[in-house]
């Protein structure tokens, strides 16, 4: 469905849309349709949804999206010699006479006329009628006109019709728009983006990781046994540490049409299976065997939008979501993923995310391995997050991190749409953890947050390592959600990753509504966070599952969208009960 038709007809074709589009798809019995979207979303749809297929403006309207090509720059203005504004028999090059028996150009306002500047010009603020009229464009405020800049462009203070007198940007209102490079939504300097809306110069050794730092521990300490970070910001690569140095690039020659190896998925994401000096080698793998060929694809960029994201003017503009490391990254929808073009790039049409139903993915409610919804902290109690994890407990391997069963419960464990994959691999001597990039972006945002339909994405691993009180330090291997975020309204719980929960992050460091991030996404009019990264905690030496899924929650209406790309091993990894360390964090 698209909203420009639904702007143009008003609420009776608004009303079928919903029937249509957000009716039973797939055979779920659950939709959009029911309580939750006749309150919310409905609202949200008929205020907020963007219309047209191509952005004509910068700024980000919180109640309006792209609006498209529809305007022909001339709505309201008087052009000179126009048919519409000249009286008949004035367009020649004696005087004419006016409706109320005056003599047009002859320098005297007689009855009839607006105007009469002596001549029968036309575009010198009175016409060859002897009625008022304008040119835009002249740095003239003239009647008829709302603004004059000067110019006939768009996107900057006046439209370029002069009908439409945009404000003046202002940086920290939370919207990316030109001139800005950035804006998070504050004035304070240090945190990345700066008052003035410039990207923040990184600092080495201020203990934030900042744009084009491997890591900043915050000390003078050039890397030693238990330092991990150089003075310089590069990781510190221990003697003892097995993780490979530098990682084989696998993904530059994958053909991005053909679906017929799974495994592409792996080295679209940086595991390249090859040796253990230089990749992620896997002993087992399992690649969702409903997925439909075109909820998954490996692609070289996402979306259209480009801008100078290192800071260097040096440098063309580099693409938002563009590889984290070698020449693509890895999609998962539980909607359809558009093929990509000549270039490798996904671009999607304008608002079109909302427009899928069921893809044709399984809608199994019940979980496959390694996924677990259940508490599996206190030794499957639940209740102590990341902390008595219930590894070797019969029937264990919980979510230690406590962050998916009361979301799960709260869309009663629905499943459409789901798409998953996973990996066993051995963890290399002296190695502590893993990373890994993802994006998320969801059409249920921001109509469907707080309800059933809650679409979930989340990375589990399971670590069969035996607990050890003894060994120094204590061993607590983790099993469970690696993607969760400290929840803000408490620091010791995570929250997984949902619309819902990141609701307040999509406003942050994400992008929303009429961004120019979003061009080309199919997300215009709803969000896409930026970047994250997740770590998890392991121990060397184990074979250990890693897993990701994706599922469109109570429905399988509107999809969602995770990019994923870059896993590497860390050799410092982190400690899981400590929230702020393990986890994700934005990039």
């Amino acid at each position: 469905m698209t909203y420009a038709l639904a702007a143009r007809s008003g609420w009776v074709f608004l009303a079928v849309v919903w029937l249509v589009g957000c009716g039973d798809a797939g055979g779920d019995s659950d939709s959009k349709g029911g309580a939750a979207g006749d309150t919310t979303a409905s609202e949200t749809a008929s205020a907020s949804e963007p219309t047209g297929t191509a952005p004509d403006s910068d700024s980000d309207s919180e109640g309006d999206g792209p609006t498209g090509s529809g305007t022909d720059g001339s709505a309201g203005s008087v052009s000179a010699g126009s048919d519409a504004t000249s009286e008949p028999g004035t367009g020649g090059a004696t005087m004419g006479v006016t409706d109320g028996g005056g003599e047009c150009g002859n320098g005297v306002l007689e009855p009839g006329e607006q105007c009469d500047d002596g001549d029968l010009d036309d575009g010198d603020g009175c016409e060859s009628s002897c009625l008022l009229g304008h040119t835009c464009g002249d740095g003239k405020h003239e009647v008829g006109e709302a603004c004059d800049d000067g110019n006939t462009e768009d996107g900057d203070a006046c439209s370029a019709d002069c009908q439409v007198v945009t404000p003046p940007q202002v940086c920290g209102n939370g919207s990316v728009e030109k001139p800005k490079l950035c804006d998070d939504g504050n004035r304070g300097g240090g945190d990345g983006c700066e008052p003035d809306c410039t990207f923040t110069p990184p600092e080495c050794g201020n203990g934030q990781i900042e744009a084009g730092e491997a890591c900043d521990d915050g000390n003078l300490v050039d890397g030693g046994e238990f330092d991990y970070c150089k003075n310089d910001c590069t990781k510190h690569h221990p003697a003892a540490c097995g993780a490979p140095v530098n990682y084989a690039v696998c993904d530059d020659a994958i053909d991005l049409a053909d679906k017929g190896d799974p495994r592409d998925a792996l080295r679209a994401i940086g595991v390249c299976d090859l040796q253990a000096d230089d990749s992620v080698v896997v002993t087992a793998f399992e690649f969702d065997p409903a997925a439909q060929p075109d909820t998954w694809q490996v692609a070289r960029g996402f979306g259209s939008y480009a801008a100078d994201l290192d800071g260097d003017p040096n440098t063309p503009p580099q693409r938002l979501y563009a590889p984290r490391e070698g020449e693509a990254f890895l999609m998962l929808s539980t909607g359809t993923i558009a093929a990509p073009d000549a270039d490798g790039v996904v671009i999607e049409a304008t608002n079109s995310q909302v427009e899928h139903g069921a893809n044709g993915n399984s809608g199994d409610d019940a979980l496959p391995s390694p996924f677990k919804a259940v508490d599996g902290s206190n030794d499957g109690a639940g209740g102590t997050p990341f902390v008595g994890c219930d590894n070797g407990v019969p029937g264990g391997d919980g979510d230690c991190s406590d962050t998916l069963q009361a979301q799960w419960q709260k869309t009663n464990g629905k499943v459409n749409d789901r798409i998953y994959f996973s990996f066993e691999t051995v963890v290399p001597a002296a190695t502590y953890g893993f990373t890994f990039d993802f994006v998320f972006c969801s059409s249920e945002w921001p109509g469907y947050v707080g309800t059933v339909f809650n679409d979930m994405f989340f990375a589990y691993q399971v670590d069969p390592t035996p607990d050890d009180p003894n060994a120094n330090p204590p061993v607590d291997a983790y099993s469970g959600n690696v993607a969760f975020i400290p929840d803000p309204n408490d620091a010791d719980q995570g929250l997984p990753l949902t619309i819902t929960a990141l609701d307040s992050y999509f406003d942050g460091p994400g992008y929303t509504k009429a961004e120019p991030q979003l061009w080309g996404t199919g997300f215009e009019g709803h969000a896409c966070s930026a970047w994250f990264s997740a770590r998890g905690g392991v121990q060397p030496g184990a074979e250990i599952t890693v897993g990701f899924f994706l599922a469109d929650m109570s429905d399988a209406n509107w999809a969602t969208v995770a990019l994923l790309d870059a896993f590497r091993w860390d050799c410092e990894g982190c400690v899981p009960s400590d929230v702020d360390d393990c986890g994700i964090k934005p990039q």
